[in-house]
């Protein structure tokens, strides 16, 4: 039986997808939300890149769509201000029997509520510029520092909210919840989780995580943190049933390898980096420095890093010890770049081949064709778009690749933890329960004696009951519980 202390969870979206969740913790007068951005995956979405949502209108359409949470008062009243001011006006079209939102409530404003972001991936935060001024959003300090700095720039819009940036361990309260901030590691600057006190329960949320990345002691210094908690929420990207995942390169092995390449290459080298991941463009300005070239970034890749330093970044930084950071100027790009940067040419890199390492992101692919490259020039592909062999545009990629005759190089060293990682976290922290999102197969969840809750889309539980069980695949041992829905 539930206590009268005891939280309500509630997961909108990011159940059986990667990216794209939505979850909240509400106690009598007070939610938390978390994460806050969109699913790129076209089978979770009904917005694509090929069928994408309209540019005016965007929030209504994210609402009726049901890729945004139904919760009155957390939206930006002007922008609902065409369909009657409020989310139930709003969405009313698709909640008549037999719509797209039939079985769905539309949940009151609790008295206190704010919104936890993890870390600046669009799948974690692109619902930020509809969040309403009045309700705070919370994120590490390096976090809001790399959003300020990418809202500067144009990368992304900005939010009429104020973004707050806490420090690790800092703790806030949201109405009668208390939430520690606790940094984690992953491919972005800034990633964190939390430990959440609400009610009678201990609640840790993750965000995205790794093993394998440049500071893996801090995922030591969450379990610590969270130890015992009631229940563990963490991602499972990596969980899939088609083969057995191999081991990640950690972030010394990528920086390493580009190092080798770049001593073994005397002609033009690409590099195709997640313009976000900065500890990784610092990596590859060292190995381009230690081989004797410069490397050049897009303008808004350096834009965007200078402006996160500006407002706070405490690292990376884009000169460090000297090392100089160009920029790569033509004639659609010029007047986008500060006075003061370094600017490479297209003539630069077609007089002076083997003195750059060159950021070739989708857009810029042209570049490859106007410099000449071919054979003994080399692309390495790093975690950039596209983010793997099941993307479409990776197709388009071996196409240029081989008919230019390039050498292609692919460093694999993503964000996301491996199932022998969730394993460790999970015995680690020990806790209640743990609950895998941010995975199209988090039935997949490593096996363990700790209950295992796979939420359903939309549904609302309390710890406290049973459900119905579903044995795992692998054993008896692992016990599952799929969530039923209960109002709140």
């Amino acid at each position: 039986m539930a206590s009268d202390h005891e939280p309500t969870l509630t997961f909108f979206n990011g159940t059986t997808t990667i990216g794209g969740v939505q979850a909240a913790v509400q106690t009598e007068n007070s939610a938390l939300f978390f994460d806050f951005g969109t699913t790129p995956n076209p089978t979770g979405s009904l917005f694509s890149r090929s069928s994408p949502a309209p540019a005016d209108g965007n929030l209504v359409a994210q609402l009726r769509a049901g890729m945004a949470p139904l919760v009155d008062g957390l939206y930006d009243p002007a922008q609902l201000a065409s369909t009657g001011g409020s989310v139930a006006s709003a969405v009313e079209p698709m909640t008549r029997p037999g719509r797209l939102l039939d079985k769905t409530a539309v949940l009151e404003r609790p008295e206190a509520m704010g919104i936890f972001v993890s870390h600046n991936h669009n799948d974690h935060c692109a619902l930020l510029p509809f969040v309403n001024p009045d309700v705070p959003v919370f994120m590490s300090s390096d976090g809001a520092a790399l959003h300020t700095g990418l809202t500067d720039v144009g990368v992304l819009p900005p939010a009429p909210a104020t973004v707050r940036g806490l420090d690790e361990g800092e703790h806030i309260t949201i109405g009668d919840m208390d939430l520690e901030l606790v940094h984690v590691d992953h491919d972005v600057p800034g990633a964190a989780g939390f430990v959440l006190q609400a009610g009678d329960r201990r609640i840790a949320w993750t965000g995205d995580w790794r093993g394998h990345g440049h500071s893996p002691e801090r995922m030591a210094a969450f379990a610590e943190r969270a130890a015992g908690v009631d229940l563990l929420i963490t991602e499972g990207t990596t969980l899939r049933p088609d083969s057995s995942p191999t081991r990640p390169l950690s972030e010394t092995e990528v920086a390493e390898r580009v190092d080798r390449i770049l001593g073994a290459t005397d002609g033009l080298a690409f590099v195709t980096p997640y313009p976000r991941n900065l500890r990784r463009l610092a990596s590859l300005r060292d190995a381009a420095v230690a081989n004797g070239r410069t490397l050049v970034l897009r303008p808004e890749t350096l834009a965007g890093w200078r402006a996160a330093v500006h407002h706070g970044l405490s690292s990376p930084r884009p000169n460090d010890d000297g090392a100089t950071v160009a920029v790569l100027a033509t004639g659609n790009s010029i007047d986008r770049i500060a006075a003061d940067e370094t600017l490479v040419t297209i003539d630069d890199l077609h007089r002076n081949r083997n003195s750059f390492l060159v950021e070739l992101q989708v857009p810029d692919r042209w570049v490859a064709l106007a410099t000449g490259a071919g054979p003994g020039d080399v692309l390495i592909h790093t975690n950039g778009e596209p983010l793997g062999a099941w993307a479409p545009e990776w197709t388009s990629l071996q196409a240029w690749v081989a008919t230019l005759g390039l050498d292609f190089v692919w460093l694999d060293s993503g964000g996301h933890a491996s199932p022998d990682d969730l394993a460790w976290l999970v015995d680690a922290v020990s806790p209640g329960a743990v609950a895998a999102v941010h995975s199209a197969h988090p039935h997949l969840f490593p096996r363990s004696s700790t209950r295992l809750i796979l939420p359903a889309r939309g549904q609302s539980f309390q710890l406290s009951q049973p459900g119905p069980h579903a044995l795992g695949a692998r054993g008896a041992d692992s016990e599952r519980t799929m969530i039923p829905c209960v109002s709140l």
